[in-house]
């Protein structure tokens, strides 16, 4: 088993919940953590400092302040990246994106360019592996105000496997 990743989003300033999430991943040792988006408000993302690994973030359609959102995620040492978050983690090509746009999400998967594809906004856990190869993820909802449960994932890119963790 490879080393594992955390994915959460739409975090939606819920501090309490955040707190379990960043306390799981630590718990869990994952090597990198990224965040679909919406995390909300500047302050919010100060919980991701307590991360004991790097994590890289993407804006999402209710990120405000983004100007200040990016200084305290850079300031954290994490990275802010959009609208289009390309990384390499582990040696596995990785894209990170909000998700709002369903046929990008499907686009990015089918490529066959990325090992994992991280989206978020529709607040609905997904882990798919597709027919290339890809994993597919949406973490769902951290925050648990929409549908009531709040998730996270778990994922060891090496074996293309993901767990949706409910907080």
């Amino acid at each position: 088993m490879g080393a594992k990743i955390g994915i959460m989003g739409d975090s939606h300033d819920n501090l309490g919940l955040m707190r379990k999430a960043v306390d799981r991943f630590n718990r869990d040792k994952v090597s990198h953590v990224l965040h679909t988006g919406d995390i909300v408000s500047p302050f919010a993302a100060k919980e991701l400092g307590r991360l004991n690994c790097p994590f890289t973030v993407t804006f999402g359609n209710n990120d405000g302040e983004r100007l200040m959102l990016r200084d305290i995620v850079t300031s954290l040492g994490g990275k802010l990246l959009w609208p289009l978050a390309t990384l390499s983690i582990e040696g596995q090509k990785v894209v990170l994106v909000h998700g709002e746009d369903r046929d990008l999400v499907s686009a990015l998967a089918r490529s066959g360019d990325f090992s994992l594809v991280a989206y978020g906004h529709w607040h609905d856990p997904v882990v798919q592996k597709i027919e290339n190869g890809a994993l597919v993820v949406n973490p769902g909802e951290t925050c648990g105000y929409l549908t009531g449960r709040a998730t996270v994932v778990v994922a060891d890119l090496e074996a293309a496997e993901a767990s949706i963790i409910d907080l």
